[in-house]
């Protein structure tokens, strides 16, 4: 399921993936699971009209009535590209866990059971000795005991067994008195619930919930949950995520550098980020960074737990604006890791429009002022007004004959003292006529 936000402007988005919340069943121990999830979207406008770009984060994800040790839920998460350029991706997945620590009073003694293991008990002392007495049971005034059981309103005579007791004897239980729930307390101190709010809108501006602490990559294993440590990363001694296909997912510290489709796992800082290893083409889509969480450990009360999606989208031209902290490895690869590269911010462009050029040098963005710039028309035809009217700015003539444009631009590098040349072919389209209503 895919839900589209319109009308975004050209920026990352912060995007909740899953709230849970679970409610105790005091005398059971089974945590009924209540979910609330939304299908993220994120469109970005390019430069033009022509050249829209589309980048959808996909959840799948469905919530049974209970969640039960063990029991593992597909929880997918993906990204998939439905415009016209390719897009860079980055995401981050955070996390915020409370538990509403319970305190039982259970008697001292235990209590004798029958064989199918409920307390037995009786109005009155004398009503318990003559039981006792019919069945051969040996007592002591001491062993018959009052309680009032949890749920119950009466107090009751208990027979307090002991290890020589023919009938159950060290088989009695305990029973639970009364219980006290205490005020949630996070997992992670310092940290507070955001408020969720369940809607099919993309939330835009940040939320309270995009201030979860993210997932750290550093020292966590492929399958989070198995080798993690619980100190380092707590929600984990509670909660397993399993991950997308192992051949997808490598960390930023055994990365070549190359592109590559995949998820790169920054496990190099704080951050958080997986990085998708290349350029999102369109009509691909990633593969899945998450597939599955499991319930390892049942929390002692009542707990709420949230899986909170982070997602960040851009095209080449916003990319250094949008993904900030980029790891040098990411930007080498993004930006071509050798020699002179111009990118521009969209490769298809209106009669009229314009395109703006960025130019890197090994991987590193070079002043537009320092690199010459020339357009031909592929078929030597060149619109009078389809030029350069600033460094890395090209402006395309109205009537600009449709067609292909090679852009050429030349950096004279003064550490080798040779000049570098790089080439780039722009598609001019005509603008599509306005739509008008019938009279």
């Amino acid at each position: 399921m895919i839900t589209k936000m319109k009308n975004m402007n050209r920026r990352g988005f912060c995007a909740v993936g899953a709230v849970v919340v679970a409610l105790a069943l005091i005398i059971t121990g089974v945590f009924a699971w209540f979910d609330n999830h939304q299908h993220k979207s994120n469109l970005l406008k390019g430069g033009n009209k022509i050249n829209e770009q589309d980048v959808v984060l996909i959840e799948d994800f469905e919530a049974p009535p209970d969640w039960y040790v063990d029991e593992e839920l597909k929880k997918e998460v993906s990204v998939k590209n439905t415009g016209d350029g390719q897009m860079y991706i980055r995401i981050q997945l955070k996390e915020y866990m409370d538990i509403a620590k319970v305190e039982y009073e259970y008697t001292d003694e235990r209590l004798m059971v029958d064989k199918d293991g409920k307390f037995m008990y009786w109005a009155d002392e004398a009503a318990a000795k003559e039981w006792l007495t019919k069945n051969k049971i040996p007592f002591t005034d001491a062993q018959l005991v009052r309680y009032t059981a949890y749920g119950d309103t009466a107090e009751r005579v208990y027979f307090a067994t002991g290890e020589d007791t023919p009938l159950n004897g060290r088989d009695g239980k305990k029973m639970l008195l009364d219980y006290i729930e205490n005020a949630p307390e996070p997992l992670v101190p310092g940290t507070k619930r955001g408020t969720y709010s369940d809607t099919n809108d993309h939330q835009l501006n940040q939320t309270d919930e995009c201030k979860y602490p993210p997932h750290l990559w550093s020292g966590s294993a492929f399958e989070v949950g198995k080798d993690s440590d619980p100190n380092k990363d707590p929600f984990h001694e509670y909660v397993k995520w399993t991950l997308g296909p192992k051949p997808t997912l490598i960390k930023m510290s055994t990365w070549n550098g190359e592109p590559v489709a995949a998820w790169i796992l920054d496990d190099t800082s704080a951050e958080g980020w997986a990085y998708w290893g290349e350029a999102l083409r369109p009509g691909d889509s990633t593969t899945k960074l998450l597939e599955a969480i499991t319930l390892i450990k049942q929390p002692d009360g009542p707990f709420y737990y949230a899986l909170h999606v982070d997602m960040q989208a851009a095209d080449i031209y916003d990319l250094d604006k949008q993904f900030k902290n980029m790891p040098e490895k990411i930007q080498e690869s993004y930006h071509g890791r050798t020699g002179f590269v111009i990118i521009p911010n969209v490769q298809v462009v209106a009669q009229g429009g314009e395109v703006k050029f960025d130019a890197y040098w090994n991987g590193k963005k070079l002043g537009l002022e320092n690199v010459i710039w020339t357009v031909a028309g592929s078929d030597a035809t060149l619109g009078a007004l389809t030029k350069f009217d600033a460094p890395g700015i090209l402006t395309i003539s109205p009537l600009q004959p449709l067609g292909k444009l090679i852009v050429t631009a030349a950096y004279d590098d003064i550490g080798s003292g040779l000049t570098k040349t790089s080439q780039y072919i722009i598609t001019v389209k005509s603008v599509p006529p306005p739509t008008t209503a019938n009279p």
